[in-house]
């Protein structure tokens, strides 16, 4: 009997979920046709953008790659009485008005320097040059960075931070900067699904170089944004991950559920990124976008990015094809000859 009345609250509580989404849905679609209505013309050479489209697609392959980190069944299962107590354990603790510091990740001491960056786009590209040499791991990671598939775009290596800001621009080496600083903090440090952490992670340099470079054609003074945006929102999962294993290692007899770890990241990792993102000081319109409350091309670059950067992981993994995976983008709403660079630079082995 009791099994039964949990089996139905679950259920009930889906429910809920699909409605709340839909009609989050719903009115972002109204905001977007009522701007369209204005005669707010998208960027010549991209699709309208449909971020409730886009979040969709977006959402489902996420969860795609949360299974494939945490090992998890690709059918769903139904949570039992004991899995149900971590849950519930979970989601009061990052739901309270007061979070336990030790669950938060601590923001990189240079990074306010950086977000200060965005106020100031005529700074001097010495100075940012400076605080970036100023740590030599930090010096050492950009420039990893910088030459990396992902990013590098000419022949010659890039050795200097100088000619890093040469070849990239100034906007794109903050970026590099920016996740430089937050790569320690996703580190694995558990024994328990020690692969979510640094799939989490590749996700995040994958999809934070898509945005910049979907930025870049829809709306260029949004290229650092779009690449800060997706570090804010990847710490979110980071934070449910770490707080679930926590409170399995509390009730040592609880088998850690990988099913039960999917279901966590996915409803509470975004309601979490945005908290991070208030804590961290972030701009009122950074905050925005990672909540997905208003329909912006900041919002469209956190989804696009996201997407693609999950899929062509999803394609490194062999999980799916590369047409597979560039058909998912666009169908997601943005113009093909847009992506097709886009896709190429995020699935070039070399």
């Amino acid at each position: 009997m009791v099994v039964a009345i949990f089996v139905i609250a679950c259920l009930a509580a889906g429910l809920g979920i699909v409605l709340a989404y839909r009609h989050r849905s719903r009115a972002i679609a109204g905001d977007s046709a009522r701007s369209r209505a204005r005669g707010v013309k998208p960027p010549a050479g991209s699709a309208a953008p449909d971020v409730a489209r886009a979040e969709l697609a977006n959402n489902l392959v996420t969860e795609r790659l949360w299974k494939l980190a945490f090992a998890a069944p690709v059918e769903s299962q139904l949570v039992d009485l004991k899995q149900a107590q971590i849950r519930d354990a979970v989601s009061t603790l990052l739901k309270a008005d007061t979070v336990d510091a030790t669950y938060l990740p601590r923001r990189p001491t240079l990074l306010p320097q950086l977000m200060r960056a965005m106020d100031d786009p005529s700074a001097a590209t010495d100075k940012l040059a400076r605080i970036i040499a100023h740590d030599p791991v930090l010096a050492a990671d950009v420039l990893r960075l910088a030459n990396s598939p992902l990013y590098r775009n000419s022949p010659a290596p890039i050795e200097t931070m100088q000619r890093a800001i040469v070849v990239l621009g100034a906007d794109a080496l903050r970026g590099l900067a920016a996740t430089a600083m937050l790569q320690p903090v996703f580190r694995a440090t558990r024994s328990n699904f020690p692969r979510f952490p640094r799939m989490l992670w590749e996700r995040t340099e994958r999809a934070a170089r898509a945005a910049e470079m979907y930025a870049l054609k829809t709306a260029p003074q949004d290229r650092f944004e779009a690449q800060l945006v997706i570090l804010l929102s990847a710490l979110g999962p980071l934070v449910v991950y770490g707080a679930t294993l926590d409170e399995y290692s509390r009730r040592p007899r609880i088998e850690p559920s990988p099913s039960l770890c999917v279901a966590l990241t996915a409803s509470l990792g975004p309601q979490v990124s945005a908290r991070m993102a208030r804590q961290w000081e972030a701009s009122p319109r950074l905050a925005a976008a990672i909540e997905r409350s208003s329909v912006e091309s900041l919002t469209m670059a956190l989804c696009m990015g996201e997407l693609l950067g999950t899929l062509s992981l999803l394609v490194m993994q062999q999980v799916i094809t590369a047409d597979e995976g560039f058909a998912t983008a666009r169908d997601a709403g943005a113009a093909e000859a847009m992506l097709a660079p886009i896709w190429h630079r995020l699935t070039t082995r070399e």
